[in-house]
């Protein structure tokens, strides 16, 4: 029984890490489940549709971080925003959802939502903010 529930518990962090990651990337996931829908719609199968889907969903995660590494810093704030705002959304929602479980109708139910959207948003900036370089830092080789 015990081990049931430490099973249970671990189970349960991880669809909590899982939810805040997949919130991260709410626009791409969304734009992606919407072609892939859409493309449903028009009878072209399933295979299409899910790989349309996906295709999409990298292009708009690579033209942010593409276009996050040439602009300049307020531009890049403001595609930094497109993609945190839908992030914000999901992460209220699941933060809300979640600590729903537990908790009654009230302000702080509505609080941990609040809080869920800000880490959200926050991590989807993160993520598309990041720098990826392609050269090593010279001090890091000469310290080697």
């Amino acid at each position: 029984m015990t081990f049931m529930i430490i099973l249970g518990a671990v189970a349960a962090v991880y669809i909590a890490i899982l939810m805040f990651r997949l919130a991260a990337v709410a626009l791409p996931l969304y734009a992606g489940i919407g072609t892939t829908l859409y493309l449903i719609d028009r009878d072209l199968g399933y295979l299409v549709p899910i790989i349309a889907g996906l295709v999409v969903g990298a292009l708009i995660v690579g033209c942010g971080r593409a276009l996050c590494a040439v602009l300049p810093p307020l531009y890049r704030f403001a595609v930094m925003l497109v993609f945190a705002i839908p992030a914000g959304f999901a992460g209220y929602q699941a933060a809300r959802g979640f600590a729903g479980l537990g908790l009654a109708d009230g302000a702080m139910l509505e609080a941990l939502g609040f809080a869920g959207a800000l880490v959200a948003a926050a991590a989807a900036m993160r993520g598309l903010g990041a720098r990826q370089d392609s050269a090593p830092n010279e001090a890091a080789i000469g310290a080697v």
